[in-house]
Formats: structure tokens, sequence, C-alpha cells
């Protein structure tokens, strides 16, 4: 008679290889993680920005002509970016939390392309946005 199943209830070889194949790879959570923890930094910068508590520097926010011109054209330039910096931040978080739960391939595939659009588009609006509120500023460079 053969064995159906294993010690502790499960089909012995075959089922480990099915649960191997089910669980993400550490490559899926490298992305799934950078993905992450890029949607955490998006989403507080749009806060900060929204805020007024992100101060103009040269490392973080949205670094254009623009917004550099002065500290008034970069508080506007961030204040009006703030929703579509939010927005791309939680769809990069969002797509990283499914990546981890979507075992395929494909549908991992599928999940960071479409990520990655919609990070793009959002962070296109975003620039977009803080650009034409830093020019309304009429600010001079200092």
């Amino acid at each position: 008679m053969p064995r159906v199943a294993g010690r502790w209830g499960h089909g012995g070889a075959a089922h480990r290889s099915a649960s191997r194949s089910e669980r993400p790879s550490l490559r899926c959570m490298a992305r799934a993680i950078r993905f992450g923890i890029a949607g955490t930094i998006l989403i507080a910068l749009g806060r900060l920005g929204a805020t007024g508590r992100l101060p103009r520097n040269i490392v973080a926010g949205i670094r254009i002509p623009s917004t550099m011109r002065s500290d008034e054209a970069w508080l506007a330039g961030h204040q009006a970016a703030a929703s579509a910096l939010t927005a791309a931040g939680a769809g990069s978080v969002a797509v990283a939390a499914a990546a981890v739960t979507r075992p395929g391939r494909n549908a991992q595939t599928l999940l960071y392309r479409m990520g990655g659009a919609w990070l793009l588009a959002w962070l296109g609006l975003a620039i977009f946005q803080a650009n034409t509120a830093a020019r309304a500023t009429g600010a001079k460079s200092r």
C-alpha cells in the first residue's frame, strides 16, 4: 500500500516542493522591501511637505530649479505636491504587500511593472504641481 501522507499529515516530498514554490523568493522579498521603504519615504515626504516641516535641503524633497529658488518656493511646491507624493508612496507600499502574498513569478512581475508605472505617474504629477506652485510665488534666486 503506497504511503499517502507523511508523518505530520502532509504529502511528503511532493508537498514540500509545492510549498517551496509558493513561498516568495529572496529576490522577491528584497524587491518588496525596497518598494516598501521607498513608499514609506515618499509618504513621509508628502506629509512633511503638506505641514511645512520639510526644510529646503540638498538631500530630500522635490529638488528642481523652481523649488530651490527660495524657502517660499520650496514650501509652496511641496505643499502643492503633498497629495501626489503620498499617493505615490501608498501605491508603492501596496505593491510591496501584494507582491509578498502573490507567489507566482508572472503575478509578481506584473505587480512590479504596475507599481513602477504608478510611481512614475504620481511622481511626474508631483513634480508638475511643485513646479507650477513654486513658479507662482515669483520668488527670485538668493
